[in-house]
């Protein structure tokens, strides 16, 4: 990613400091779409071609190497410094980001009962207007799913 890139900026100014991991994860994603290199999250690496591999296989191989280092680049640099020390001899993205789920995605019961009371006990406040009402009412229920509440009739 370049320095006139604003995922850069969306990146280094939202640190991941373990506390926002969903929308840090969230944001690397959306700057990984738009670099064209989600694929490096989702499809395993491929095996270190042999010397007599076909140019394809070889390229296949290269491209996903170069677009991991970009990737990890982009992880690295948008981390607080204690996570970007642990992770810095990780070598794939994939094993940065599940090692990353694993000490801060679980979901967190307290995290998902907080937003889920914000959700439920929302009301409008006299003379507010409906838009604003709504957007924050979206906020809510955005902020409940993403920490792992199923948000149906029931509740």
């Amino acid at each position: 990613m370049t320095a006139n890139n604003p995922m850069v900026s969306l990146l280094t100014d939202n640190k991941l400091n373990g506390a926002n991991f969903i929308k840090w994860r969230e944001n690397i994603n959306i700057a990984l779409i738009g670099e064209n290199s989600l694929f490096v999250l989702t499809e395993e690496a491929p095996e270190q071609p042999c010397e007599n591999a076909t140019k394809t296989v070889k390229e296949k191989f290269e491209r996903w190497q170069n677009v991991n280092n970009k990737a990890r680049y982009s992880m690295l640099s948008s981390m607080v410094d204690t996570l970007k020390t642990r992770f810095a001899n990780t070598l794939t993205t994939p094993e940065i980001m599940n090692h990353l789920t694993e000490l801060f995605g679980m979901v967190s019961i307290q995290a998902c009962f907080e937003a889920t009371k914000n959700f439920i006990n929302a009301r409008m406040r006299p003379h507010q207007n409906v838009r604003d009402h709504l957007l924050q009412m979206t906020s809510y229920f955005q902020e409940a799913e993403n920490h792992g509440a199923v948000i149906d009739q029931t509740t």
